[in-house]
């Protein structure tokens, strides 16, 4: 016999038709199903707005090559004019071609804890939110006189991006000049 014979097929009645055998007015069912319309909405709107970010515009960092005698090489970071740089806001730097990057100070003070991770990378993270248009400088005392690059990037925290963001930089001394970018 094929599969689809009658001595194979069951009919199954649906839950809405067995509901209705026992005494259950489709209208009944129908507004039931109409309340949880809204529930379920909201179910589903949850978790986007709990995966929702938070944009930080386009925040500038750009490579500094100080000024000889005055001011050290470094990076300056500038939060977009539109929103602040929030906190935990991190600044990785690295260098090559010296065996110490030299000390390295946050201006203005108090809005960055510095962890120095070797004789060559640092970590700058922001524990006050540099706030919109504002600028802070990471400086070294390395000598534009030597032959070295330093690089840096940041990172925002979970739930932010940067929109238009130069998130990296550089700074490279060629013994004759500096180059930043």
């Amino acid at each position: 016999m094929s599969p689809l014979s009658r001595e194979n097929h069951t009919t199954e009645l649906s839950p809405v038709v067995d509901l209705a055998r026992n005494g259950v007015d489709h209208r009944t069912l129908i507004k039931g199903a109409a309340w949880t319309l809204p529930v379920i909405a909201l179910a589903v709107a949850a978790p986007a707005a709990a995966a929702s970010t938070v944009d930080a515009g386009p925040y500038m960092l750009n490579g500094s090559c100080g000024a000889t005698g005055v001011l050290g090489p470094g990076f300056t970071l500038t939060a977009s004019p539109e929103a602040p740089l929030p906190v935990g806001t991190t600044l990785a730097i690295s260098g090559t071609g010296v065996a110490n990057i030299g000390v390295f100070s946050a201006t203005p003070s108090g809005y960055a804890t510095q962890t120095r991770l070797s004789s060559t990378s640092t970590l700058f993270t922001l524990t006050t939110e540099l706030p919109a248009g504002a600028t802070i400088a990471f400086r070294t005392t390395l000598s534009t006189t030597v032959r070295w690059t330093l690089r840096a990037t940041t990172t925002l925290p979970d739930g932010y991006t940067g929109t238009g963001a130069k998130f990296d930089a550089t700074v490279t001394s060629a013994l004759t000049g500096c180059t930043a970018a």
